[in-house]
């Protein structure tokens, strides 16, 4: 058999670009439209910018504009952070929530002095920092994929190093850019053959001459980091480029490479480990699972698709790995994370983790497919929602340092007596209104509801909104009686378009209720609600027997954990689970037959896997029997157990 070889990595010529407008329509998956060319580079000094929001409240965002370029140095933009932060809790006590376009330039113009102050003290980042300041539209972006990074630092860096390479290619790109600042490299199975550099990896997407599958231009950072996450060799993106830019479903790819069966079955070392880990060689020798989502995964950002492997586990137990990628209708009008392909529906994989392109770290897959949802909502929505959350936490830490904190507008008023000061002979800037800056709510944790309320309302998908109320919740700062309007969005409109991530959240929120009737009824309630998915189910089941153990109800709490592994017998984490925990307080009543009664239903109710021995470790058949082995022999069986484990 015939290998493909290496060649040497060429450097991609990076097509010429400028500054585009921010926005979410992209083309439709399956067209072949070539990126549009580049508009000449947008005015961004602040005097020429159109201030936007309401026509009274317009000068705000002017006059923080104007505060950010006066300062330099960390010192001076700590000090302007502390005084912003009190500019925005002057700004949300004046009572109007909506519009929110001033509270969300304030929530910029603090992003910026975070981010200016770090940069401003690195080598050459001064320089950075000034350019930055002259365009504002890329700076948004950029400071708002900051807060999703583990080290803003080094994102920074990485910018500085594609913004010193080609600026024009930053401009022209502004949402690749900062995805590619702000995505972590996720790694492949095996050492990739020759991967590419930042900036080589950049300037593939970037060649103005090359087609892809959705305008990149237009795709936001959230999703194009699942396109800049990869460090495919050049020569295998050609390769993977040349084979599937015309095949209407990026899915078949993921069968295309062979399986290799011997491993599975018979442990047997894998074919692709003897020679180069790359797409070409997949191709041909084939691999297991997690080689052929990486080999569809890869195939789909080379055409311009952003994509991610899946890792679950399904009926069997044993661990399986799938891809997803993203896909939007030629309308434009509805997008989401497909199940890719491998994702086998007679395994019942009910959830997967993947790796989230920021951070690296495992998310449940249903959280992946929120990005896919807000991914059309206009960039404002996205803005305000992430604004409003923001706030919220200023306004709720104010409290938690002093409970009795006041409403005070002196320092919007002390902001808005330094605009007249500066711009009264500047026939150009926003006129003054102050008419409103008065208070007329209390500085109080009802305002920190409504300002999540908001950021809901927003962005419906925005998982820290939901976040933060389980924090809250959890520090008993946010009054259980309260929480029902909550409880309804959760229940209501988020259960049947993301069911996992929905009931995380009703399971992370309900067991800080003081009151054990109200967390019975709302578990009961989600029954209803979650209950024809036997994974959700079995979760909640699971919460239930808590609730009956903590209340010394033994029996009760034995009888709701055996139902949840006997309805959940397909979902191996929620049986293996139910059992140890009705194992625990059987064991503790001394009544080891009663927990060898409930292995031995659960045992038969498995079947054998036809894999390997190493394979079949994983699987809820080979867990449970071996515990119940254990019992047996802890029983004085032992003939029953050495024959029990034969089997396995």
């Amino acid at each position: 058999m015939k290998l493909r070889g290496n060649v040497d990595l060429m450097r991609m010529r990076r097509g010429c670009g400028a500054f585009v407008a921010v926005c979410v329509l992209l083309a439709g998956p399956g067209r072949a439209d070539a990126q549009p060319a580049a508009p000449k580079p947008a005015a961004s000094s602040a005097g020429q910018r159109k201030w936007t929001g309401p026509a009274d409240e317009q000068w705000l965002a002017r006059a923080v504009e104007d505060e950010l370029r006066r300062v330099s140095g960390r010192k001076q933009r700590d000090q302007l952070l502390g005084r912003l932060g009190k500019i925005a809790l002057a700004r949300i006590v004046c009572g109007r929530l909506k519009p929110f376009s001033g509270p969300t330039e304030l929530v910029h113009a603090m992003q910026a002095c975070k981010y200016l102050a770090l940069l401003e003290k690195t080598k050459d980042g001064r320089e950075l920092a000034e350019w930055l300041l002259g365009q504002g539209e890329i700076r948004r972006l950029l400071f708002r994929a900051l807060g999703d990074v583990r080290s803003p630092e080094e994102a920074l860096k990485v910018f500085r190093e594609l913004q010193a390479d080609d600026e024009q290619a930053v401009l022209g790109w502004p949402d690749l850019a900062v995805a590619f600042a702000t995505a972590q490299v996720v790694r492949s199975p095996k050492k990739q053959p020759m991967p590419a550099t930042v900036l080589e990896s950049f300037g593939y997407y970037t060649d103005a001459e090359r087609k892809f599958r959705y305008d990149i231009r237009k795709m936001p950072y959230e999703l194009s980091r699942y396109l800049a996450n990869t460090r495919l060799s050049l020569k295998e993106r050609q390769w993977a480029y040349k084979k599937y830019f015309g095949m209407a479903d990026p899915g078949a790819a993921y069968h295309h490479v062979p399986y290799d069966w011997d491993h599975y079955l018979e442990n047997k070392p894998k074919l692709i480990c003897e020679v180069e880990y790359s797409l070409e060689n997949l191709d041909v020798i084939g691999g297991v699972c997690v080689d052929q989502a990486y080999y569809a995964s890869e195939v789909s950002k080379a055409i311009g698709i952003p994509a991610v492997i899946v890792h679950g586990r399904g009926r069997s137990g044993i661990g399986h790995a799938w891809f997803t990628y993203f896909r939007m209708n030629t309308a434009g009008r509805r997008a989401s994370w497909t199940g890719g392909a491998g994702r086998y529906v007679s395994q019942a994989y009910f959830t997967g983790d993947v790796h989230e392109a920021a951070t690296n770290r495992r998310i449940m897959d249903s959280e992946l497919s929120l990005v896919g949802s807000a991914a059309l909502l206009p960039l404002w929505r996205r803005e305000e929602a992430e604004a409003a959350v923001v706030l919220a936490k200023l306004a709720a830490g104010a409290l938690e340092a002093d409970p009795e904190a006041a409403a005070d507008v002196a320092p919007l008023k002390q902001l808005a007596a330094t605009y007249r000061d500066r711009f009264a002979a500047d026939p150009a800037a926003p006129r003054l209104e102050t008419k409103w800056i008065e208070v007329k709510r209390r500085l109080d944790m009802s305002l920190v509801e409504d300002l999540i309320d908001l950021a809901i309302d927003r962005n419906l998908a925005y998982t820290p909104a939901w976040v933060l109320i389980a924090r809250l919740r959890g520090a008993d700062r946010l009054p259980a009686e309260r929480l029902d309007r909550f409880f309804d969005v959760l229940i209501k409109k988020t259960a049947r378009a993301w069911p996992e991530h929905s009931c995380s959240m009703v399971l992370r929120i309900v067991p800080t209720l003081p009151d054990a009737g109200k967390r019975e009824k709302v578990y009961k309630r989600c029954l209803t609600v979650y209950g024809r998915r036997p994974d959700l189910k079995g979760r909640i089941l699971i919460a239930l027997g808590d609730e009956s153990r903590d209340a010394g109800q033994k029996k009760q709490a034995v009888r709701i954990y055996r139902a949840a592994a006997v309805q959940s017998i397909q979902v191996p984490g929620v049986v293996t689970d139910a059992a140890a925990r009705a194992e625990k307080i059987l064991l503790a009543d001394n009544d080891r037959a009663a927990a060898i009664r409930l292995y031995q239903m659960l045992f038969t109710r498995t079947r054998k896997e036809r894999a390997a021995e190493e394979i079949r470790r994983q699987t809820p058949r080979y867990k449970l029997g071996t515990r119940l082995a254990e019992l047996l022999e802890a029983e004085g069986k032992g003939a029953a157990a050495k024959k029990l484990l034969s089997t396995l």
